[in-house]
């Protein structure tokens, strides 16, 4: 639902602007009146029917910390291959609904991965940091499991779907002394079938930026890298 004041901001906006061009006829005026409004704050509020939740995990093979392989799911119908995601149910948190809709699209278990320097504006509480006021900064978190980008994507007029991406491992193998193996096996039955996904599998970095079907994806996944790397 957006704001009397947004709409009629623009509204304004357009008007004069148009008329600044008509009159002198040069894109100097018309740029310094566009500055003078962008540089207002658009504030849009929109109500629980008109948005929707949604999360998922860019989910990795690691070998001793390093992501080797990313996992994709396709879909069969619209022949593309996709990240893992979708809504979050009523009452579940994000990163629970991340884990499971990986589970649920690909068959694979994962579990979120502790981002060993993540760049957020999320304050440590205070009950940790001991101090009541935090300033709303940049700063860098230590193993967080913190959304790391939110997709938001409109989906008719004046409705939005907000997606939190984590970064997640794909559970994998125990030997009998304990070291972590090879990722194991999808299950079948989840809701893959129901959802329309096909094949699934875990892709070698570059074949997997190579398979994405959307730009955004791959720039999620080479965020996601770069996050990563030392």
């Amino acid at each position: 639902m957006q704001s009397l004041t947004t709409r009629s901001g623009r509204t304004l906006f357009t008007v004069v602007a148009a008329a600044a061009t008509a009159l002198v006829g040069g894109p100097v005026l018309y740029h310094a009146v566009r500055r003078l409004f962008t540089r207002r704050r658009a504030q849009v509020q929109f109500t629980s029917s008109q948005f929707v939740l949604s999360a998922g995990a860019i989910s990795f093979e690691f070998v001793d910390g390093v992501p080797q392989r990313v996992l994709l799911v396709h879909h069969t119908r619209k022949n593309e291959w996709l990240l893992a995601k979708g809504r979050k149910d009523q009452g579940e948190d994000l990163p629970a609904a991340a884990v499971r809709e990986v589970f649920e699209e690909t068959g694979y278990r994962c579990h979120l991965y502790p981002i060993p320097r993540l760049p957020t504006r999320a304050p440590v509480s205070a009950a940790l940091s001991g101090i009541a006021f935090q300033p709303d900064i940049v700063r860098i978190a230590e193993n967080s499991t913190e959304p790391f980008a939110i997709t938001i994507r409109p989906t008719g007029i004046g409705q939005v779907k907000l997606i939190f991406w984590y970064i997640g491992c794909v559970d994998s193998l125990h030997s009998d002394h304990g070291e972590a193996g090879a990722p194991a096996a999808p299950e079948r039955g989840t809701h893959m079938d129901a959802e329309g996904f096909g094949d699934t599998g875990l892709f070698a970095i570059e074949d997997a930026l190579r398979k994405l079907c959307y730009e955004g994806d791959r720039e999620l996944v080479r965020t996601a890298i770069a996050i990563l790397s030392p």
